[in-house]
């Protein structure tokens, strides 16, 4: 702050006040403050709605892995459906056979080895699996 003379009707009057340049300056400083506090404001309310849809979605996936580990032969469909959840979800299902030696694709005398991927909206859940020898090959 800058003391200034003036002089409007008395000789000798001084009047305080800011510059300009120190206006600009505070206003531009004020402006980064405000630009920061609302872009936490927006990341997090980002955060709360993304932990919402996960909270909505992971219970969907754990169902799906429950069905496909009562019964390992489900997850060759390509998709578990919840009929039992309100609006059937439908789960995709991948399986990736498990390379286990250079002379073995996974399979033991008990079964194949798969790694399992399920996918519902944009979440996903990862395990592996033995599927029995019993069962259909996977295409």
């Amino acid at each position: 702050m800058r003391k200034q003379t003036r002089r409007h009707g008395n000789a000798g009057t001084l009047e305080r006040g800011f510059t300009l340049l120190e206006m600009l300056v505070s206003l531009a400083i004020g402006t980064l403050i405000i630009g920061a506090v609302m872009g936490l404001i927006s990341e997090s309310l980002r955060y709360r709605v993304n932990l919402k849809e996960k909270t909505n979605i992971q219970p969907i996936l754990e169902s799906a892995a429950q069905v496909i580990l009562a019964d390992p032969v489900k997850a060759m469909d390509g998709f578990v459906r919840l009929g039992e959840l309100e609006g059937s979800p439908e789960v995709g299902v991948y399986l990736l056979p498990v390379t286990l030696g250079q002379e073995s694709e996974g399979g033991g005398k008990f079964g194949q080895l798969y790694r399992v991927m399920l996918n519902y909206e944009s979440a996903s859940l990862e395990f592996s699996i033995i599927i029995p020898s019993n069962a259909p090959q996977y295409r």
